[in-house]
């Protein structure tokens, strides 16, 4: 009996260490992705706010790497709100917008859209005005994309419950049981659910790319498009692979044994395509690490599934306690080694993509990521609990029921906190890994307001914005010059506020003068929480309309 332990265990490292070097050759294979997250904008041509003598015939947007354009993600918007869409071209990191000629003088807004290179949709405004501002300050509508967005993280979450649920029933068959599959219903349920949430996710990729509502995804147009990007190659790896694990319970048991362990590995690798991991490098480190990822979800959530159905059938068949144990102690060394590459690349991949250790917590993608390894942690101290505790309880005590009752507990434990790590992770898909938030600052800062500070030409804009919240916001401020004199324009300064993130605005705030000379008080409905734009634009003379700009955080 030693012996024959003893050869099965080194039977089972030779065949991980042979998936684990297929997966490394795999990542290996695939190209390097460059170092950043979310495209953010560096500069504009004009820049926000200018007052132009001549009407531009380009407007150019430079990022801090490339980006891909939407279709019709380019409007141009007048003093009436009337708006058209104008041509693009990108041009490595920067892309060129071709204004109509003979632009009118007055206020205009050009509301642009592109996808960054790890398929997230960026979005925003650029205000200027041609000659003078105009009495108005042309608003860009805005679209509901909240349906659109829940809908993402759903099938997000469907996808990957299925892929991993299928993933992990195949290797706990092949490497923990080592027999041959008992059915095909569970496994061809898996395989259903995540290939119908890859398919949805194809157009309903393409319409929040596009910021498009719910109605999008039945336009024609919609459901047909997307079928060459990121989603549809995460698609047709998905879909092989468990094509290859379905089939593999109708072929010879060595057949059998590479047709699913083909089939696994190709499953995993489809989580590569799309995500945040695309853009960090270096490439084959990070995606590595997201591989190991995706192996030990599975690994866990799918052996879970297939050790409850098999120690369920050996308590109800009376079967031999030693080999019941010996089936959960391979599971867990299986899942204790996981766990321990797990707790490393996690803690490498969670500096990596949010950029310091700080930003761990100054982040909500940081935050999440935490949140997300202190349940990895909480279910590998259950894992080791089965694998030291519950497995010599269960041979000493002959399979007693009450460690059969401690043993479903442990396992159900480990099964919810499966399912929470994967909300965690479709709830990471939906975040930017850069955007640090502000906290919101103490009940008595906050009712002091935010302080603002920007330049003015060659003089400066200060103030406050109060209160900070969704809702009616005052923004008081004072005009000086640089030698600290208050500044008195020709024309009450005009201020609007946006928020790029969420495409809305400008909102045009209602001015009236304070009670010394150059102060001025602000008033503007905000209708949620975000980080907004001030720009404050003030005629200081015939010739010259400077604008502020000042950035501040509205929190709910």
């Amino acid at each position: 009996m030693p012996g024959q332990g003893s050869r099965a265990r080194g039977s089972l490292v030779r065949r991980l260490l042979s998936l684990l070097f297929a997966a490394l050759i795999l990542t290996l294979a695939l190209p390097a992705a460059p170092a950043s997250a979310h495209a953010e904008l560096l500069s504009t041509t004009p820049t926000a706010g200018a007052v132009l003598a001549t009407a531009p015939s380009t407007v150019e947007l430079t990022f801090d790497e490339p980006v891909f354009l939407v279709p019709d993600g380019f409007q141009l918007y007048d003093g009436s709100n009337a708006h058209r869409t104008v041509p693009v071209e990108a041009v490595g990191a920067m892309v060129r917008a071709t204004l109509p000629s003979g632009l009118a003088e007055g206020s205009y807004v050009l509301g642009w859209r592109v996808v960054s290179d790890d398929s997230h949709p960026e979005s925003g405004v650029l205000s200027f005005a041609v000659g003078r501002a105009g009495a108005s300050v042309p608003t860009i509508a805005t679209t509901d994309t909240r349906q659109v967005d829940a809908l993402y993280a759903v099938l997000t979450a469907l996808g990957y419950l299925g892929l991993f649920s299928l993933v992990g029933l195949t290797v706990f068959d092949l490497f923990v049981a080592r027999t041959a599959p008992p059915g095909r219903r569970l496994p061809g349920a898996a395989a259903v659910v995540s290939v119908s949430a890859y398919v949805l996710l194809i157009p309903l990729t393409e319409a929040r790319l596009k910021g498009a509502d719910f109605g999008a995804l039945f336009d024609p147009g919609v459901l047909t498009s997307g079928w060459s990007g990121g989603p549809a190659v995460t698609l047709v790896l998905a879909a092989s692979g468990m094509a290859l694990m379905l089939l593999r319970a109708r072929l010879p048991r060595r057949q059998g044994f590479w047709a699913g362990t083909v089939g696994a590995g190709a499953a995993l690798v489809s989580v590569l395509p799309v995500g945040h991991t695309r853009t960090f490098g270096p490439g084959w480190l990070v995606m590595g690490a997201d591989l190991i990822h995706a192996a030990t979800a599975a690994v866990w959530l799918g052996g879970l599934l297939a050790l409850v159905l098999h120690l369920t059938r050996a308590r109800r068949k009376k079967g031999d306690p030693a080999a019941a144990a010996l089936i959960l102690g391979r599971f867990s060394t299986l899942a204790g080694g996981l766990v321990v590459l797990l707790g490393g690349t996690g803690t490498i991949m969670a500096v990596v993509i949010v950029g310091s250790v700080p930003a761990l917590v100054d982040s909500a993608y940081g935050r999440l990521l935490l949140a997300k390894l202190g349940v990895v942690v909480v279910i590998g101290a259950v894992a080791a609990w089965n694998r030291f505790v519950l497995v010599s309880r269960l041979a000493r005590e002959d399979i007693t029921s009450r460690a059969w009752q401690r043993l479903g507990l442990a396992i159900r434990l480990e099964a919810v906190g499966l399912v929470l790590v994967l909300g965690l992770t479709s709830a990471l898909t939906m975040q930017n890994p850069r955007a640090t938030d502000t906290a919101a600052a103490p009940a008595q800062a906050a009712s002091l307001g935010t302080p603002l500070l920007a330049d003015l030409g060659t003089g400066h804009l200060t103030g406050r914005f109060s209160p900070g919240t969704p809702g009616v916001n005052v923004i008081t401020f004072d005009l000086t010059d640089a030698g600290g004199e208050p500044v008195v324009p020709l024309t009450m300064p005009q201020v609007s506020v946006a928020e790029p993130n969420l495409s809305l605005g400008p909102l045009t705030a209602e001015v009236e003068p304070g009670q010394t000379p150059g102060s001025y008080r602000a008033v503007v409905v905000l209708p949620a929480a975000g980080q907004w734009k001030i720009t404050a634009a003030v005629r200081v003379n015939e010739q010259e309309q400077p604008a502020a700009i000042a950035d501040v955080v509205v929190v709910d």
